[in-house]
């Protein structure tokens, strides 16, 4: 039976089974204890995740901070010993004691049905572990290449409820679009996928709308101008408005 619920996009929110809250009150605490929900129920060794999470600490100091990191969890978890499995070289998540919005996301997208993909889009609260940093290079790379593959599942799961085209899966398909930019607003692809949303819906002024949203985000961010594919979807978005 599951113990916890661990909800990974958009930050870190823990709940007792009850639904109660539970605070971690270390950050390095709730890192370690996000990660370990991320990749359960493999067992990563604790020289491992000594040296991912307290890069650049010399490994005795960095394996004393996670052994106190692991004391602030059995503090704060109720029955943690039934959670977090900390042997004298590996440390796990129990399997079954937790369940992640992660993991029932990927499900989600792997049954693909209407139902599924908007329960699948109404998970994608935010970025990944949003607000969640590390000091650690090590650790800032492993999260960057986890958001972005969250977020190419979610993108593909896109595109192909805008193949489909009926009025529903259109409908999921803005949602989904909207929640993938508010985590990450330089997806110009998810720009595209927009403004084709909108197009098909008829709302022709919200699609230049977005247009242009796109091309101010990428000017002030990262001083880019719109893809070729964009400004053609825009050009050929204006010729509807102009029949």
């Amino acid at each position: 039976m599951s113990l916890l619920r661990i909800n990974l996009f958009g930050g870190l929110e823990i709940r007792r089974v009850s639904g109660e809250q539970v605070v971690i009150p270390s950050r390095k605490a709730a890192t370690l204890l996000g990660y370990l929900a991320l990749t359960s129920p493999h067992g990563i060794s604790r020289s491992k995740l000594a040296a991912l999470l307290w890069e650049g600490h010399f490994g005795d100091n960095a394996r004393a901070n996670l052994r106190q990191a692991l004391l602030t969890l059995r503090r704060v978890l109720p029955q943690c010993a039934d959670v977090i499995s900390a042997e004298r070289d590996d440390i796990r998540i129990h399997p079954n004691a937790v369940t992640t919005d992660v993991q029932e996301f990927e499900l989600l997208l792997q049954l693909g049905d209407l139902e599924t993909m908007a329960r699948a889009a109404a998970l994608f609260r935010g970025e990944l572990l949003d607000g969640i940093s590390s000091t650690s290079c090590a650790f800032e790379a492993w999260l960057s290449a986890e958001r972005q593959r969250l977020k190419t599942r979610a993108i593909r799961a896109i595109a192909g409820l805008l193949d489909v085209g009926g009025r529903e899966h259109v409908e999921i398909a803005t949602t989904f679009s909207l929640r993938v930019l508010a985590a990450d607003p330089l997806q110009e692809d998810v720009h595209r996928t927009l403004m084709r949303c909108y197009a098909q819906q008829g709302r022709r002024a919200d699609a230049l709308r977005q247009y242009d949203f796109c091309r101010t985000i990428l000017r002030k961010q990262v001083g880019a101008t719109p893809e070729s594919e964009t400004e053609s979807l825009q050009r050929e978005i204006r010729r509807m408005l102009r029949v």
